[in-house]
């Protein structure tokens, strides 16, 4: 690399660095989530984000134009962008692409302009930009370089000083978010920045061949688990009626002993059910007394050898709309199935899918209009990405948890349009109250709440609620906070650590000690919660 111009070439190695350092401490960037459950992602999101912009450089029209390899990086990053750290992320390489546009090669300065452009970018994507973040280090990094280029040319000089002032305001981030401080952590977005920053400033070669491979414990599963329950389902038919009537709460008492996996809502003179039942017959006649069937689906899950089996709900041929939707554990996916959604993507909790997974899925869930459900606080921002990438009209309902998503499935009313529909789905995920049970993954303090590693945390709407040592005493005490003399309905979806014995004696224990609460039961089967709730 010469001591003051840079080529194509030298830009991807330098992009290789970085990534190549993040490799080593992306679990580094994981632990510094301000609440320390097991789901920190911001490391792991903004490693495989850099993955995919790296990767992407192989196809760089010219590798030796340092504008072309910024344009396949900043291209790469975009489809590959996971969480709203890796969508931030691949925002400061546009920008930075901008400023680098049809450049063969550049010096210091142009580089830094080129930085100062990737924070203008990235700054525009948030919607409310908070500082003591991510964009607060590159920000003042990127200023840094550009006092730093009116004395110096060098690239690698420019970027030294840049590192050194991000990493002072890192130091400085605490003392600008209350909830960094107590938490005793720097942002984790910041220190995924300054890591890169400081693997471009080493430009370690990296052997265009050996570039950093994805952890295998990253990737996403290839294949689904196999369906297991097969002949052993207790309730083998998958149960779906619409009916055109009234008195929700006459037939949900009736259909209660018919099977399970009961999910019932009622909505301007529609009932739309769902329930797994052993003779859908029954079922069928029991619903015929509120009303007359608009539609009637009925499969038979014992023939379902895979979870990737034909789709359970055709929500396109229903409403106009095809339906996209994140989850993370088979019970949960099944049930989003069943309820409409086209396209089911893994992920949620610790993986949270690129831009590209979004993409593609949306590409296929039926020609028209598609809705996004995130369902989880970390995707809506990858999700907002998809609208510009598809000729396709996407809608992106904000659903911030599993829990939300369901709901909003449940208010899909078929002879809509489809406007009408989301308005609804938006409106049904927002009377939802999400809980959720995991375990503690460090020593911490928030809101003046001292939690101690392993301990069992419950968390209300994506604040810490209560803490204790079991995981069922923990769900009891967070009902506490949760439900009020207006609910009326509780639903609990139990993770992959919990087998069917505790989990049915916890619905018990919870029936008898909320008696005026309608209480439903299903397996969830996703990893680090024990639990996810929903109050309604």
């Amino acid at each position: 690399m010469e001591a003051h111009m840079i080529s194509g070439h030298d830009l991807a190695r330098m992009l290789e660095s970085g990534t190549a350092r993040l490799a080593d401490r992306y679990k580094d960037v994981d632990t510094l989530n301000v609440f320390p459950v097991p789901d920190g992602d911001t490391g792991t999101n903004m490693y495989m984000t850099m993955i995919s912009a790296v990767r992407e450089i192989s196809k760089a029209a010219d590798p030796a134009s340092v504008g072309a390899v910024a344009e396949a990086a900043a291209r790469g990053a975009l489809m590959g962008a996971r969480g709203n750290s890796g969508v931030i992320l691949s925002q400061l390489l546009r920008g930075i692409a901008k400023g680098l546009n049809n450049m063969d090669r550049i010096t210091g300065p142009i580089l830094a302009q080129a930085l100062n452009e990737g924070v203008r970018t990235a700054y525009k994507s948030v919607m409310k930009p908070v500082e003591g973040t991510i964009l607060t280090v590159a920000r003042e990094a990127a200023e840094e370089a550009l006092k730093s280029a009116k004395k110096k040319s060098a690239v690698a000089n420019v970027l030294e000083d840049a590192c050194y002032k991000g990493e002072e305001t890192l130091n400085r981030t605490p003392g600008m978010l209350p909830a960094l401080r107590e938490a005793g952590v720097v942002d984790a977005g910041g220190l995924g920045w300054l890591i890169i920053l400081q693997g471009m400033f080493t430009g370690t070669a990296v052997e265009r061949a050996d570039q950093p491979a994805v952890p295998p414990m990253l990737l996403p599963a290839i294949e689904e688990k196999i369906f297991e329950a097969g002949a052993m389902l207790r309730y083998p038919y998958c149960t779906e009626v619409l009916v055109k009537g009234s008195g929700a709460d006459g037939l949900k008492e009736a259909l209660e002993d018919q099977g399970d996996s009961l999910l019932l809502v009622e909505d301007n003179g529609y009932i739309k059910i769902h329930l797994h039942s052993t003779h859908p017959g029954q079922v069928l006649e029991t619903c015929l007394r509120y009303g007359p069937l608009i539609s009637v689906k009925v499969e038979n899950m014992t023939e379902q050898v895979s979870a990737q089996v034909a789709q359970k709900g055709n929500a396109e041929e229903k409403s106009g709309l095809g339906i996209v939707s994140v989850a993370f554990g088979d019970g949960i996916k099944r049930i989003m199935e069943s309820l409409g959604a086209n396209k089911v993507v893994t992920g949620g909790q610790t993986m949270n899918p690129s831009t590209g997974e979004l993409l593609e899925a949306v590409e296929t869930a039926g020609p028209g209009k598609v809705v996004i459900l995130p369902n989880n606080r970390n995707i809506i921002m990858t999700a907002n990405q998809v609208a510009g990438l598809t000729g396709k009209k996407v809608y992106v309902v904000e659903t911030r948890s599993v829990p939300q998503g369901l709901a909003a499935l449940m208010a899909v009313i078929p002879g809509r349009e489809p406007e009408e529909i989301i308005q609804a789905m938006a409106k049904a995920a927002r009377q939802v109250k999400t809980g959720e049970v995991t375990y503690a993954v460090r020593d911490t303090t928030i809101n003046g709440r001292e939690i101690r590693k392993n301990s069992i945390i419950g968390l209300l709407d994506d604040e810490l609620a209560v803490s204790g040592n079991d995981a069922e005493q923990t769900v009891s005490e967070l009902l506490d906070k949760m439900i009020s003399e207006d609910d009326e309905v509780c639903t609990l979806y139990y993770g992959d650590m919990i087998n069917n014995e505790k989990a049915g004696n916890l619905l018990e224990t919870m029936k008898n000690k909320f008696p005026h609460i309608e209480f439903e039961l299903h397996r969830g089967g996703q990893p680090l919660y024990y639990y996810l709730i929903s109050v309604e």
